[in-house]
């Protein structure tokens, strides 16, 4: 006879048990029409505070279809109607909020019904787009994002794709009214393309990683440095050029400088690759992480068991035995370079298709939304809920606030926050300045009253502790910036601060002559001065006072490299005249 005691030990244990095997992701049913060739992306377009979702792609009948999917809750999405877009396919599309209003608009390329389109459509509220009226360049088959390459605070645009002729790729620099025009930034056009972009070097503007099929026929994979003059350069990095496949950013190992995942053919097989941001500007490829190589793929960060890390989710294809196989799963991060296969048994293997993270439920941890083909040839579009009984929780606001004014620009700094599952160097960061009368200069795309992250994505900040914001008109100006996890999830933002451009309105918080930045860095410091009527001499001291480096600037801005020093704190002394200014920087 058992004991009451021994009953009780074998109920917990196989409450364990059952947990342990329990499978994390649901697919809810939704009812979205189900694609290939296909894009989807999370968005909160109506600001109600839950992620709506845009599909586009070919149908099980090969119709185009574009729909918007407004998120009513307890897993019920239903399908907006009266969109002026067109079903699209062999294309992208993306989220983004060009015009500064504080709520979500779409650029949109690819293949429609006899014809093609890039068109850039505004958010009008009540559910209600219409066409900018803006011209691009018409491509397919490439990539579309937005980003603000040039420090401005305005969402330029990038677009890369197949004209009919040839392969392009093309900037729209953002005017400021909510118009746009060319610029002469020329990357490698490419198609079956992915172009992502990240500040890898933590210098304070946005670089670019680029993937695809190439105008010659050749495989790229090239990394291309942000100059901070609106050119870019080609890094001397080397990464397997490949297509058919998808590229990611994300900080894998929480060393504050995030890492590449590639994905896609090459010549002759299938590859899913990791390559680690050594952090001065070179790249290792790590072999210790043994992930199936994949092709009609997608492949994604994000920390789906809330331990604080970055896992892999992969959906595509690969090669075995002379035969493809499917492959939907995701890749646990083990925290030694290794992954290891979760093994969740999701319900369709997809291909030919996308995917994306987001917490739609807002219940602490990542959703995932797939589409594609599967094995019986049929078109998929699936949400899964994440089931995971561990919640995640927000990041602490960014403590220690200051700017820095020289003529018409700001830097704007604050000191690294903490999360309760993140590490601190992990952590990246979302900021906004406004006018006086509350218009957005520098857009977050969050709820700047709560901290609410209207796009699962990383902050327009990367993991920089400071940022530089050019062109500002003279007046009077406040700010702030939040931290956000692995999970995309935002901490309040900070108090507000701060700062006036020119000589009217309030004072400036922060009177500073000299700012440097990113600070910590890896070893190389900008330094910018307000004035350069006097020569400057610099004395760089360690933290025992030692002087170890010196030299005189006459310039408005200059570098300085301390890689050869190694790691450590150390302190700048500026002097001009009779004026001296001690600066610390932290060299990591």
């Amino acid at each position: 006879m058992k004991t009451k005691s021994t009953i009780l030990t074998l109920i917990i244990f196989l409450l364990i048990c059952g947990s342990s095997n329990a499978q994390p992701f649901v697919d809810i049913n939704a009812g979205l029409t189900g694609l290939h060739w296909s894009d989807v992306a999370w968005g909160d377009y109506d600001n109600d505070g839950d992620l709506d979702v845009i599909i586009a792609g070919f149908d099980l009948d090969n119709n185009a279809v574009t729909k918007i999917y407004n998120n009513r809750g307890n897993d019920e999405f239903i399908e907006v109607s009266g969109l002026p877009i067109p079903g699209t396919y062999i294309g992208d599309v993306a989220w983004g909020d060009y015009d500064a209003d504080g709520d979500l608009d779409i650029i949109i390329q690819g293949y429609t019904t006899g014809s093609e389109i890039t068109t850039l459509y505004e958010n009008k509220g009540n559910d209600t787009f219409v066409d900018s009226g803006e011209i691009f360049v018409v491509l397919t088959d490439g990539s579309v994002s937005f980003v603000d390459f040039n420090n401005d605070g305005h969402s330029d645009i990038l677009i890369t794709g197949f004209d009919g002729t040839s392969y392009l790729s093309k900037i729209y620099k953002n005017n400021g009214d909510a118009t746009f025009t060319e610029t002469d930034v020329d990357f490698p056009g490419a198609i079956k393309s992915s172009y992502e972009w990240c500040d890898y070097d933590k210098d304070g503007d946005m670089d670019i990683f680029l993937s695809g099929l190439d105008g010659q026929g050749g495989l790229i994979s090239k990394l291309y440095t942000n100059n901070g003059d609106e050119t870019f350069s080609e890094t001397e990095n080397n990464f397997t050029g490949a297509w058919l496949g998808d590229v990611a950013w994300g900080d894998y190992n929480s060393d504050g400088y995030p890492d590449i995942l590639l994905s896609g053919f090459y010549n002759p097989g299938r590859t899913t690759e990791i390559y680690k941001n050594n952090g001065n500007g070179t790249f290792t490829l790590i072999t210790s992480a043994v992930l199936p190589g994949v092709a009609h793929s997608s492949s994604i960060w994000g920390d789906y068991d809330n331990d604080g890390d970055l896992d892999i989710f992969i959906c595509g294809t690969y090669e075995e035995g002379g035969t493809w196989t499917r492959v939907t799963d995701v890749f646990i991060n083990n925290g030694d370079d290794t992954f290891t296969e979760a093994g969740l048994n999701f319900a369709i293997d997809c291909y030919w298709g996308e995917s994306a993270w987001g917490d739609y439920d807002a219940d602490g941890d990542l959703d995932l939304i797939c589409s594609g083909h599967d094995d019986a040839g049929g078109s998929n579009t699936i949400i899964y809920r994440n089931d995971n009984t561990t919640t995640n929780t927000a990041p602490a606001a960014p403590q220690n606030l200051t700017s820095s004014v020289f003529d018409n620009e700001i830097t704007l700094s604050w000191d690294a926050s903490t999360d309760d599952e993140t590490p601190s160097a992990g952590l990246y960061y979302n900021a906004y300045i406004r006018t006086d009368a509350g218009d957005m200069t520098w857009i977050p795309i969050s709820d700047i009253e709560n901290g609410y992250r209207l796009l699962p994505a990383v902050g327009n900040v990367s993991q920089n502790l400071s940022w530089t914001i050019t062109g500002l008109e003279d007046g009077d100006y406040f700010w702030s910036t939040q931290a956000l996890d692995n999970n995309f999830e935002g901490s309040t933002f900070a108090t507000e601060e701060s700062f006036t451009i020119g000589t009217i309105g309030i004072e400036n918080t922060q009177p500073q002559e000299v700012c440097i930045y990113p600070n910590p860095s890896n070893g190389v410091f900008a330094i910018r001065y307000g004035n350069t009527q006097n020569p400057k001499q610099l004395m760089v001291t360690d933290c025992q006072g030692r002087e170890i480096y010196s030299f005189t600037v006459s310039e408005k801005q200059t570098s300085l490299d301390l890689t050869q020093f190694g790691k450590g704190i150390f302190f700048i002394r500026i002097l001009s005249g009779n004026e001296s200014t001690i600066k610390k920087v932290i060299v990591e």
